[in-house]
């Protein structure tokens, strides 16, 4: 019976208190200290005869330990740093809001008409005229078709590059991927979608949930957001 993956004493220097991960096959270049992964029984001290029989004290559902934070998924790749993180999405929202203007244009310009409109009005002293020019129905309807133009390419950059590709442009130059929790590869289309609501959607509705939902993997024990959370993914380096 083969050993199954799992964190291990790194074999390739018998002083040393480190884990390395065990795929299931081979050791891998991913390393933990001990304090930071699952300890585990005594492996064997020849890299190359693999691993005997040895079985980790939590299973992978259960990682990482309580209490601690982790720096990889169970199966060894490591997590994003949140400083990447943050520029990817920064870069994703240039590009998302730089192309929603061109799709969203006309409804932009008829907003941008009626504010100049209203605010010459009011340096004017026309205080009346500016209440007016804000309330006009033809204001609240070039704002709702602009968000909608909006949300339709957040919604179809953000879900179609993650299913394809496993990253958004922000993510990729920065070499960060999504993918399960528990398993590799790209994620979902219902996790896909999930990101996409538990982040953009609720965001538009809801400004302070996006600040929360920014903040969240500072003090997450697996580094997640909110919407990493609705989608069960994580961003890993690639």
């Amino acid at each position: 019976m083969s050993t199954p993956p799992g964190w291990y004493p790194d074999p390739s220097d018998p002083r040393s208190t480190d884990l390395r991960w065990w795929d299931g096959s081979r050791w891998t270049d991913h390393v933990h200290a001990q304090q930071q992964a699952p300890s585990l029984t005594k492996a064997p001290t020849n890299p190359y005869a693999g691993p005997q029989q040895h079985y980790p004290e939590y299973p992978p559902s259960q990682y990482p330990a309580p209490g601690v934070k982790a720096i990889a998924t169970p199966d060894g790749q490591a997590l994003g740093g949140l400083g990447w993180r943050l520029l990817a999405r920064i870069v994703d929202y240039v590009l998302v809001s730089v192309i929603a203007t061109i799709a969203g244009w006309a409804p932009l310009q008829t907003l941008t008409s009626l504010m100049d409109t209203a605010v010459q009005s009011l340096m004017a002293g026309n205080t009346q005229a500016y209440v007016d020019q804000v309330g006009l129905a033809t204001q609240s309807s070039a704002l709702r078709t602009f968000t909608f133009v909006y949300l339709a390419v957040s919604a179809v950059y953000t879900v179609l590059t993650l299913r394809f590709y496993g990253a958004t442009p922000g993510k990729a130059l920065f070499r960060l991927r999504v993918r399960d929790w528990n398993r590799p590869g790209h994620p979902g289309w219902l996790q896909c979608i999930s990101r996409w609501v538990g982040c953009d959607m609720l965001g538009q509705i809801i400004p302070l949930y996006l600040l929360l939902d920014f903040l969240w993997p500072c003090w997450d024990q697996r580094k997640q957001a909110l919407h990493d959370k609705l989608a069960r993914t994580v961003v890993v380096r690639r």
